[in-house]
């Protein structure tokens, strides 16, 4: 945010006004709410949601004329609830575990479903500053679903069927090939990180080679310097629409939003056709942010 863009005194006094009067609305909305499941009274229900999304609008142009750093937070916050809920679903599944593991286990099976299914709440806002952050996390929940089913699995097979006795060695040996491969897995998931890591550093690199030659060849080379750059772009929108952490890509985290990956495209396009304007420069600075991110996963031997 640029000293211009700061709101005045009196914008500033309007903008309170509206949080007071948002939280107001708010809270009336939600007291009508819980009146309405408390007493069963139906008609509450309308004018309580009515209040809730008023507040909502009133209270929005005070969190757009935020700063940076508090749309950072704010839109982080779905991800830090996730990771409470995710948290407390196993810390429950485990204080469960010596009363009934068959129900911890299904417990944790659930989580590792719901986790493949929904997905962490990756913010989009960010997404070259916070590109280095989700390799990490989206590795990191990957990991901890796996962990979860593959224990919750052992569990409902170990305790929660009827097994005959004479089956139990193959029981106890498929819980150990479990096991395994869940180390197999693990060790794969944080693999493909680092080398989607080190492609996209790479690719993201020769791109800017690319740009930068165009800008500073002959023009009599140009023809030749964009098609070097077209095809670097290409190998490097390939990696971009890749998923962090699995192949499968109903699941899995991006490595940067759809809109993001189109508004690059879009930038670089224009600085292969007009190469030394500011509009290579910029698309040079995001491609560098990529370079950056990735920094910390760069092996060149996984």
């Amino acid at each position: 945010m640029t000293v211009a863009s700061l709101p005045s005194a009196a914008e500033a006094r309007r903008l309170r006004q509206r949080v007071w009067i948002g939280a107001t609305c708010g809270v009336a909305g939600v007291i009508l709410l819980a009146a309405a499941r408390l007493y069963e009274v139906n008609p509450l229900n309308f004018p309580a949601c009515l209040l809730v999304v008023g507040a909502y609008l009133v209270v929005k142009p005070w969190f757009v004329a935020r700063s940076e750093r508090w749309h950072r937070v704010i839109t982080f916050l779905p991800l830090i609830v996730y990771v409470l809920l995710l948290g407390a679903v196993a810390i429950a599944a485990a204080g469960t575990l010596s009363d009934n593991p068959a129900l911890a286990g299904v417990a944790l099976l659930g989580l590792w479903g719901f986790h493949v299914s929904s997905g962490a709440p990756e913010p989009t806002s960010f997404a070259f500053e916070r590109l280095a952050g989700r390799l990490t996390w989206a590795a990191a929940f990957q990991a901890f679903s796996m962990v979860c089913g593959t224990v919750g699995l052992v569990f409902c097979i170990t305790r929660a069927l009827p097994v005959p006795e004479r089956f139990e060695p193959v029981v106890v040996g498929t819980s150990l090939g479990a096991v395994v491969g869940l180390g197999t897995a693990l060790l794969k998931v944080f693999a493909r990180v680092r080398k989607l890591g080190t492609q996209l550093a790479s690719n993201a690199g020769r791109m800017v080679r690319c740009l930068d030659r165009l800008s500073q060849g002959a023009v009599t080379e140009r023809r030749r310097l964009q098609e070097a750059a077209e095809d670097a772009w290409d190998a490097l929108e390939l990696t971009l629409r890749s998923k962090i952490q699995t192949g499968f890509h109903l699941s899995g985290t991006f490595l940067i939003p759809t809109e993001d990956r189109r508004s690059l495209e879009a930038l670089v396009t224009e600085a292969i056709a007009c190469p030394g304007t500011p509009l290579c420069r910029e698309a040079v600075a995001q491609l560098d942010m990529l370079r950056a991110a990735c920094r910390g996963k760069i092996d060149t031997v996984a």
